[in-house]
């Protein structure tokens, strides 16, 4: 490369990061297909400390049904017709966001989550998931997987 080529390419922007809420968004509008599931790829959804508590219930589990019985992206175990809405979003230091986000189905079912997210080299990932009847997934599955270690 010539030298005017390296200081072109050095001095061009940065593309812009994703935004939190353009992360949500692309996440759930891959629920679109039928056969979509987070699970999948964790590691391009949720951040390394929720991604290792999944992988050990998963291995607590043997095979069984563990703490993780639904996607707590739609708390759901069907997502046809999923519809998510943005309601807030919230950054409340650096590297750090939290998103409102209402879920509605068809028949006029309808759950609002909290996620939040952590900044990784990767970009954006779900960090925790939190609702109405429990603050904090990750803390909920990490309990589970205690007790489950410790025999109970």
């Amino acid at each position: 490369m010539t030298p005017l080529l390296i200081l072109a390419a050095l001095l061009a922007p940065a593309q812009p990061a994703e935004s939190p809420g353009d992360f949500v968004s692309r996440l759930y509008a891959a629920y679109r297909s039928s056969d979509y599931s987070p699970f999948r790829r964790p590691a391009s959804v949720f951040a390394s400390p929720l991604v290792a508590a999944l992988r050990e219930n998963e291995r607590l589990s043997s095979g069984e049904v563990g703490y993780l019985d639904a996607d707590p992206l739609c708390q759901c175990q069907d997502a046809s017709g999923l519809r998510a809405s943005i309601a807030a979003v919230r950054r409340p230091r650096r590297g750090a966001a939290e998103v409102r986000v209402r879920i509605a189905f068809p028949g006029g079912d309808a759950r609002d989550l909290r996620l939040r997210l952590a900044w990784t080299p990767a970009g954006w990932r779900i960090a925790d998931i939190a609702t109405a009847d429990e603050p904090s997934f990750l803390a909920g599955l990490t309990a589970w997987n205690r007790r489950k270690r410790a025999g109970r």
